[in-house]
């Protein structure tokens, strides 16, 4: 899976694991049965009452994306249930403006193309943008992490018979949190600067806290290397 590593405004540098071009056209698969109930509603209630209301469908196709990305902050339905996200280049939400600009250019990526220019732009693009995203400056990325660790460090301490949990207490985090963890621990190690330095500091801190230790280790970088450790023994053994 295709990553782009976005800087903060703390100096920070986050991965980001860009959604790929299957789990876009499963969002926009989901959004269309979505918008497809939506009318199909509008048909049964409102033209009932008055026919005139069958333009109201039209509304529906036309803004049910930027609508419904504004008051989420970039997801719709589809993009929920696919596990995608729309943000800026500083890893934000989009601001009405940009979303605005990817929704203008959509009928081009998509619709007058069918989607081949999209997928194009979404295939070639370091960023996986289509059009609308290029000029919006914004992309979409999935929300679904995973732990990128090495084959020998899952064969080293694949089960408690040749690896002994330093400290067994760390069933207490979730797995999302052991995840934030290691791209901690991976960030400093690729980006020794002291905004990275501080994050480790913090982040050893907090995982103190949780495991009520009495006082923090002096190694923090290897402690949170430890916890990564221990908790694939204990959570997978």
């Amino acid at each position: 899976m295709k990553k782009v590593s976005i800087r903060t405004d703390q100096n920070v540098a986050i991965d980001f694991p860009i959604a790929s071009v299957g789990q876009r056209m499963l969002g926009l698969g989901i959004d269309l049965m979505v918008m497809g109930v939506l009318v199909f509603f509008m048909f049964i209630v409102l033209v009932s009452l008055n026919p005139n209301f069958v333009y109201a469908a039209a509304l529906v196709f036309l803004f049910y994306t930027p609508v419904s990305e504004m008051i989420t902050g970039g997801q719709t339905i589809g993009k929920k249930m696919a596990g995608t996200r729309v943000v800026n280049i500083a890893g934000k939400a989009p601001s009405h403006f940009e979303t605005l600009i990817r929704w203008a250019f959509r009928m081009v990526d998509i619709w007058f193309s069918l989607g081949a220019l999209g997928i194009i732009f979404i295939s070639t693009d370091a960023r996986g943008r289509r059009l609308g995203g290029i000029l919006s400056n914004t992309m979409v990325i999935s929300l679904k992490a995973d732990m990128d660790l090495q084959l020998n460090d899952i064969l080293r301490i694949e089960d408690r018979s040749n690896y002994k949990p330093v400290y067994p207490a760390v069933y207490r985090f979730a797995e999302k949190d052991m995840l934030t963890v290691k791209n901690v621990a991976d960030r400093y190690a690729g980006f020794r600067n002291s905004a990275h330095a501080a994050l480790v500091t913090r982040t050893a801190d907090k995982c103190a806290q949780v495991l009520e230790l009495q006082e923090v280790p002096e190694d923090k970088l290897g402690f949170l290397k430890t916890l990564v450790r221990d908790y694939i023994v204990v959570t997978r053994s």
